[in-house]
């Protein structure tokens, strides 16, 4: 699941509340509008602890800066 992930644009976590503990999901997207959907499809989102979205790197290691952005 792992090398999918990194060919997407977005990886999303969603930490879950549950009786047996804390429970994470990791989602690979391409849009942030898909976490709308994702959440809609349950669990119950008033379990829901926290969302952490990171940028799927494309290059290693992070080189790209505000500056370089801006240049193009």
């Amino acid at each position: 699941m792992a090398e999918i992930l990194t060919l997407k644009r977005w990886t999303a976590t969603i930490a879950y509340r549950t009786d047996a503990g804390p429970k994470n999901s990791v989602y690979g997207i391409e849009e942030l509008g898909e976490i709308q959907d994702i959440v809609e499809r349950g669990p119950d989102w008033n379990s829901i602890d926290q969302i952490t979205i990171k940028l799927g790197r494309r290059m290693e290691p992070p080189t790209f800066t505000v500056e370089d952005g801006e240049r193009k």
